[in-house]
């Protein structure tokens, strides 16, 4: 899945505001607004939940380059 630089900054964001709780919290928000019937904005947060577990992973993806 290839994230958009805004679900990256919304990402950081969420780090730094949450820490290690940041992922729980982008998935909590996805969970509020599928309850709500918006789809559209639940897939947008968790795209971000995707990005946050991500920039917290210690592993580095198998397509990126170490320069």
């Amino acid at each position: 899945m290839n994230l958009s630089p805004e679900v990256y900054r919304t990402a950081t964001l969420m780090i730094a505001e949450y820490g290690e709780l940041a992922p729980a919290g982008a998935f909590i928000k996805a969970d509020q607004l599928s309850d709500a019937g918006d789809e559209k904005g639940r897939d947008v947060w968790l795209r971000v939940a995707k990005a946050v577990e991500e920039l917290l992973s210690d592993e580095r993806p198998n397509d990126s380059v170490v320069h």
